[in-house]
């Protein structure tokens, strides 16, 4: 249940809610399927009765199929702003510069410019022209 102290330690501080049936295999978010912990026995919790715990990215997995039903789980929203990029790479602005002016890596802007006519040199330098 729901404590304001770990279940076996009695600490006060950093309390994690440990699901005892985990959400994603129908865990619920009552009071009966939930332990308070602190870190350290959280963890220790997992080590001993590893079973969901190693599985967690198919158990992430599920929960963001189930998310993505209920319509609630969008996915990471992009961070980049594409059209910035592509003015700035059409304003004859270089890569390097776009890099520093939207602290991004130089790699994105390539990713989001047009390649062609541009093509790219053994060097790894991208030349105008076929």
């Amino acid at each position: 249940m729901k404590l304001e102290f770990c279940a076996l330690c009695g600490a006060t501080e950093n309390l994690n809610h440990h699901h005892v049936v985990p959400k994603v295999k129908g865990g619920t978010d009552e009071e009966e399927n939930i332990l308070t912990l602190c870190p350290e026995h959280h963890g220790m919790i997992h080590m001993v009765s590893p079973g969901s715990w190693a599985h967690r990215r198919e158990l992430q997995k599920i929960g963001i199929e189930k998310a993505k039903l209920k319509g609630v789980y969008k996915g990471r929203q992009p961070s980049i702003d594409y059209e910035k990029v592509k003015r700035l790479w059409e304003q004859g602005i270089g890569a390097t510069e776009i890099a520093k002016q939207m602290n991004i890596h130089r790699d994105s802007v390539y990713r989001i410019v047009p390649k062609e006519p541009y093509r790219k040199s053994k060097s790894g330098q991208y030349l105008l022209g076929v």
